[in-house]
């Protein structure tokens, strides 16, 4: 298992493109990749995730 926690924030689009062909190159090694982000631009890049939303109710989980 791979986890990467906000591994993309300090990253200009380059940077977090580079990430990216990273994690595609390396997702065989590993039986799970789960990588923790805010930036919505990434929402796309992975087939698979789990959103939570804060709201006035308490936090809310999606997965897609």
């Amino acid at each position: 298992t791979l986890i990467i926690d906000e591994g993309f924030g300090s990253q200009d689009a380059l940077g977090r493109q580079n990430l990216l062909q990273a994690i595609i190159a390396i997702k065989k090694d590993f039986a799970k990749i789960l990588v923790i982000t805010h930036l919505d631009e990434l929402k796309d890049a992975f087939p698979n995730r789990i959103e939570v939303e804060k709201t006035e109710r308490g936090s809310t989980v999606t997965v897609i």
